[in-house]
């Protein structure tokens, strides 16, 4: 049936101007607008059917998308009564844009304020104001207009007791939370936080009210009759996460009014329950950064601006880039420059909000009257920022900022399935963990929580090089714990992958056992020095993270941590038939625990399991008996130095001095017997390289004392032939045994072939004339 126009449209191969048709079909209209030609579309007019060809609207894409916004936005808005719900085909529609425009290019701080006021004041059923609450989407950043209109209306009788009460209908507070990140400024909403507190008690809304107030709290926010309601509610329901959560932000301010004993295993107090909802919000401010790509100029520019937290206007999802780490920002960011005579006088006795600190020296003159920002994840952007936070040891604001570590870590890669596209935002996020746990040179224990979870289901692939740094900063913790969080994890994967991957891992534990004699062990002594002394001041090398953990012996997980990695190096050299490579890395790790003692004062000097020598001094590459008697070198020196120092006994207990002694002797005889002193199965003894008899294997077999000697080893045979050219004419050319009397003009050689380790050997542990060998004790 044809309505409004009664134009016939017949024989029309080219329809000009702008038709407009409107069909009413079953009591729903359907309108055809603005179309210049119309081809191949069959519209029925009293029965009968026409075809026409339909070709491509000229209006731009965005023009029509806008359109069907501001229509579904109009059919809401100046609806006078509730909007009926069944069979209402016009409402799908505005409900089907609303959607489709929001979660893919979002909505405008206008469009958001203008559904606000539609949900507040519940016009419509309260199905359509939970649909369009989910649309809230922003397209750049919200309004706190909005967030204080939305906090309004629930004090108001006008939003029904379900949608305040049953789980299903908490959205609104859920939405504040999803986009807390992206709201423009926060001190109206703070000025509201008693007013959220009495949604307390309300019990379906308290975890998301705790959740909000968790991420409002200020100093001056604690009082005692907030702690005492809620240790009230805490009595009625329990001991809920989310109550916990806050009463521990309290506490950091003001110990003396929380007298509850918070959980020394800190938990996520506030799970998101709303993942999906939050990935749709960051695809959608992804794609509007992709969208909005300017050329390199002024994308370096606009990212330097929002790095130095001295901007505001610019739209958050250009600032934000693809990372979820938050920019400063406040009301006070608009005064960009300098600020004047009366505003440095007036806020001299004041809190001075961060983002107006300009640099290092404005930031070391009065650092105790500086108010750190709400958004603390901006920690890892800002640079300023983590000096302020190494700097000032702010219990609350180190919490803070582990609590929404912790949370975010948890968020974009536990708690959902990583795609392709998340991946270059982890990444992003990753490396800057990485780089903040570098500047502090110390671990955080948040990370270590992530890791004990992440590295069970790790597949040793994704964002290895992060994971692998992550896991060199590990905080000293017992073994047991470091072994069952970390080692075993690395273990599964180290056996069943390629022999680049156990490098890796190798070069990975190295680094953190450097890390724990580096830093983590200075920190414990300190630590207990200053249990010792009550009301010391922190030093350089006080740990930024206080972590309460069970008591250990920081030398036991040193010792048992340098014999797992030595068990793993011996496996792994024979499951790769010692490759150069891996021979490399483990005679590294080698390396750093024959100096552990002279270079970072552990008080006991470790001996991995002598296995770890054998292979890399058999190798057919010279650089491994060479570096072995470079690293025994390096022990002699450790053990001989430990002896002349005056070490008190209390570590006695977990090594034996003379059983290490003892082990290195009988390394250092096995090395100079085969490589200087031609007799390498002459020694009999247990323990011994070469204490076996080449002719049980095979009696063809013959023995030969100097097979291993450094001029018929299989490693320096071709130094050998090398220096026989040399130093022969060629028919006079003999066998590389004719070397043994004149092995120090071939040492000589060796040390012109970069080979300087084999020469120091020879003057360290042989003696002339009698041919002995020296030991370490």
């Amino acid at each position: 049936m044809l309505v409004g126009s009664e134009r016939k449209l017949e024989n029309c191969n080219d329809v000009l101007c702008c038709v407009k048709v409107s069909v009413d079909i079953i009591g729903v209209e359907f309108t055809i607008v603005d179309y210049k030609s119309i081809y191949g579309t069959q519209i029925q007019i009293g029965g009968v059917f026409k075809r026409f060809k339909m070709n491509k609207s000229p209006i731009a894409p965005n023009t029509v998308k806008r359109k069907k916004l501001d229509d579904a936005l109009s059919y809401f808005t100046e609806a006078r009564e509730p909007i009926k719900v069944r069979g209402n085909l016009h409402l799908q529609l505005c409900l089907d844009s609303l959607e489709n425009i929001s979660t893919t290019k979002g909505l405008q701080p206008e469009h958001i304020l203008e559904l606000i006021d539609v949900i507040g004041t519940c016009k419509h059923a309260e199905s359509i104001s939970a649909r369009m609450i989910k649309f809230l989407i922003p397209a750049t950043f919200v309004p706190e207009k909005a967030i204080v209109k939305t906090i309004s209306y629930l004090c108001t009788n006008k939003p029904s007791t379900n949608m305040q009460g049953l789980p299903s209908k908490c959205l609104l507070l859920r939405w504040i939370l999803v986009i807390y990140d992206y709201i423009d400024t926060k001190d109206d909403i703070h000025k509201l936080y008693g007013l959220i507190f009495f949604f307390l008690d309300n019990q379906t809304m308290m975890p998301y009210v705790c959740h909000l107030l968790f991420l409002l709290t200020r100093k001056e926010d604690v009082r005692m009759f907030r702690v005492r309601k809620l240790l009230n509610l805490q009595n009625r329901v329990g001991a809920q996460p989310y109550l916990i959560g806050l009463l521990s932000i309290y506490k950091l301010y003001y110990p003396n009014l929380v007298s509850m004993v918070l959980p020394k295993n800190k938990k996520l107090f506030f799970p998101s329950k709303d993942g999906k909802w939050k990935i749709v919000v960051e695809k959608v401010q992804l794609s509007r950064v992709n969208q909005n790509t300017l050329d390199t100029t002024v994308a370096s520019e606009r990212l330097q601006l929002a790095d130095s937290s001295q901007i505001r206007g610019a739209p958050r999802s250009k600032r934000r880039k693809i990372d979820p780490v938050p920019i400063v920002h406040s009301n006070a960011s608009s005064n960009i420059g300098n600020p004047g005579k009366d505003t440095v006088e007036a806020m001299l006795y004041k809190n001075k909000p961060f983002v107006q600190v300009s640099d290092l020296k404005a930031l070391m003159q009065r650092p105790d009257y500086i108010e750190p920002p709400s958004q603390i994840g901006a920690v890892l952007r800002n640079e300023l920022l983590q000096h302020y936070m190494s700097y000032s040891f702010d219990a609350v604001t180190v919490t803070r900022f582990s609590y929404w570590l912790q949370a975010i870590l948890y968020e974009e890669i536990l708690d959902r399935t990583v795609t392709v596209e998340d991946k270059e935002r982890i990444d992003g996020l990753l490396t800057r963990v990485v780089s903040f746990s570098k500047f502090l040179q110390e671990g955080i224990p948040a990370v270590d929580q992530f890791l004990a979870r992440f590295l069970h289901r790790w597949n040793g692939e994704d964002f290895r090089v992060h994971i692998f740094r992550l896991i060199s900063y590990h905080r000293i913790c017992s073994f047991q714990r470091l072994h069952d969080n970390i080692l075993e994890p690395l273990r599964k994967l180290y056996f069943c992958s390629s022999v680049y991957f156990k490098c890796q891992v190798i070069h990975c534990l190295t680094a953190l056992l450097r890390n724990l004699a580096a830093f983590e062990w200075p920190r414990v002594q300190e630590s207990n020095k200053a249990d010792e002394v009550d009301g010391q001041t922190p030093s350089i090398l006080s740990s930024l993270f206080h972590e309460e953990t069970e008591e250990f012996e920081g030398v036991v997980t040193l010792l048992e941590l340098v014999r797992y990695i030595s068990d793993m190096c011996v496996l792994g050299q024979q499951m790769d038939d010692s490759h150069n490579l891996l021979i490399h890395i483990n005679l590294n790790f080698m390396e750093l625990v024959a100096s552990l003692f002279s270079q970072y004062n552990i008080p006991v000097v470790p001996f991995p399991v002598k296995d770890i020598f054998m292979r890399p001094f058999l190798l057919e590459n010279a650089m491994g008996p060479a570096r072995v008697c470079s690293i025994i070198t390096m022990y002699k020196n450790s053990l001989e130095l430990q002896k002349r120092q005056t070490i008190g006994t209390e570590y006695d207990e977990v090594i034996n001095k003379k059983a290490i002694i003892r082990k290195c002797n009988d390394l250092i005889l096995d090395v100079s017997d085969a490589l200087l002193r031609n007799r390498a199965f002459t020694r009999k003894v247990d323990g011994s390289f070469f204490n076996f008899n080449p002719q049980d294997y095979s009696e063809s077999l013959k023995v030969k004392e100097d097979v291993f000697t450094v001029y018929l080893h299989q490693a320096f045979l071709g130094f050998a032939m090398k220096f026989l050219k040399e130093t022969q004419p060629i028919e006079q050319f003999g066998h590389p045994r004719g070397i043994k009397g004149v092995k120090e003009t071939y040492f000589e050689f060796l040390e012109r072939e970069h080979l300087d380790d084999i020469p120091k050997y020879n003057k360290v542990f042989i003696r002339k004339g009698n041919q002995s060998t020296t030991s370490a004790g």
